[in-house]
This record gives structure tokens, C-alpha cells and sequence, in this order.
């Protein structure tokens, strides 16, 4: 994700940096297909979308979780080439997408509307951000929801719930200010979202980080 600082300029870093960061195996094993998982990234850009937003959760960053049929779980998102080496939606394990999020940031949810015995509407979930992912969507860097051929981050993850549900997570929020529109808050409203991991609240405590 990539935002505009207050003094106006577009700022972007291209960087990798791996934090000896994991979820529990009894995390792991809670996590369906489907599900959204959040983190706070690191570096500048990062920063500048934590100061942007001021949220209360400190997030800068969001993706689907699609879990094979061999039980290996990936991270679909949407990232800008300025970040990464392939601009626009792409897949990475759930390792690596964890490992690259700063220690005890990620919170993982799950739309209330699925019921904990049945994947099959976070199956519908993952398939739609697959759908996107082969038709190799770009990044947004214009920061639109009217414009559906690119997508940001929060961006991705709004339509397929659209698509899937016909349901709007952004409804009721601010439409006249494009940072409200942008937080991240609406994706673990607990009117919509039951929280499976958080670990803002209860955090890994790992000697190694």
C-alpha cells in the first residue's frame, strides 16, 4: 500500500526484512479458508500509513487467506511494485506473509456469516480472490473504489465481499473523506467480524524477536 505523506509527496520503499516472527501451531490450526488476516508492515511506507490513518489498532496492511486442499495456507493481497517485485495482486505463503509483518500485529478474522462447520462460503471467499489473481489485477495507485480494473489492499478484500455477499463493508462510513474510507477498522467491526487471532491483544512473546 502506498499513500501520499501530509506534506504531499508519494513515498515508496522497496525492502525486505524478515522478522523470526510465527503463529502457534494452536493459531495455525484455527485458521480456515477464507479468512482475513491484517499486519502492521514495516518501514517508511508503513509508517506513513499508521500516521495517516491513525488508527487505534496500529495496521497497515490486509489479504485473504486461501487454504489448499492439501491444508497449506497462502496470503493473496495486493501489493504496489514500489514494495514488491510484481505490482498488483499476487500470492505468498502464510510463512513468509507473517514473517515480513512486524512482531505481534497480525489479527486474523472470519465473516460472522460462516458458520464454523462449513468452509464452503470462505471456499467462495478464496476463490474469488484467486479469480482476481489470474486475471492479474494491477495495483490502485489512484486510491479509487469506482475504478475496478486495480485494486489496493482494503481495496481487494471490499469487492470480494461485494461480489460474494452483495454486502458492503464499508456502509456507514464516511464517504466524503477518502482516508476514513481507508482504515482498516471496518474489516474487524465485530458487527461483521469475529475475531480468531489477535495478537494486538494477547502477543507472542518470542525471545528471538
Amino acid at each position: 500500500m502506498l499513500l501520499f505523506s501530509q506534506d504531499g509527496y508519494i513515498h515508496s520503499w522497496k525492502q525486505e526484512h524478515y522478522y523470526n516472527y510465527k503463529l502457534l501451531k494452536q493459531e495455525i490450526d484455527k485458521i480456515q479458508d477464507g479468512d482475513i488476516i491484517l499486519r502492521q508492515g514495516y518501514g517508511i511506507v508503513s509508517s506513513l500509513i499508521l500516521e495517516t490513518l491513525r488508527e487505534d489498532i496500529p495496521l497497515s496492511h490486509i489479504g485473504i487467506i486461501y487454504k489448499s486442499d492439501e491444508d497449506e495456507l497462502f496470503v493473496i493481497h495486493s501489493v504496489s511494485q514500489s514494495l514488491s517485485d510484481y505490482d498488483g495482486i499476487q500470492i505468498d505463503s502464510f510463512n513468509k506473509f507473517v514473517k515480513n509483518s512486524r512482531p505481534n500485529s497480525i489479527i486474523v478474522v472470519r465473516y460472522n456469516k460462516i458458520n464454523k462447520s462449513d468452509t464452503l462460503y470462505g471456499r467462495k471467499i478464496s476463490d474469488r480472490a484467486k479469480y482476481y489473481l489470474q486475471k492479474q489485477i494491477p495495483f490502485d495507485h489512484s486510491f479509487s473504489f469506482e475504478n475496478c480494473s486495480a485494486f489496493f489492499c482494503s481495496e481487494l478484500v471490499w469487492r470480494i465481499f461485494i461480489d460474494v455477499f452483495n454486502d458492503d463493508i464499508l456502509c456507514g462510513y464516511p464517504t466524503d473523506n477518502v482516508f476514513e474510507r481507508l482504515k482498516f477498522k471496518p474489516f474487524y467491526n465485530p458487527a461483521k467480524f469475529d475475531i480468531i487471532i489477535d495478537h494486538h491483544s494477547n502477543p507472542i512473546i518470542n525471545k528471538n524477536n
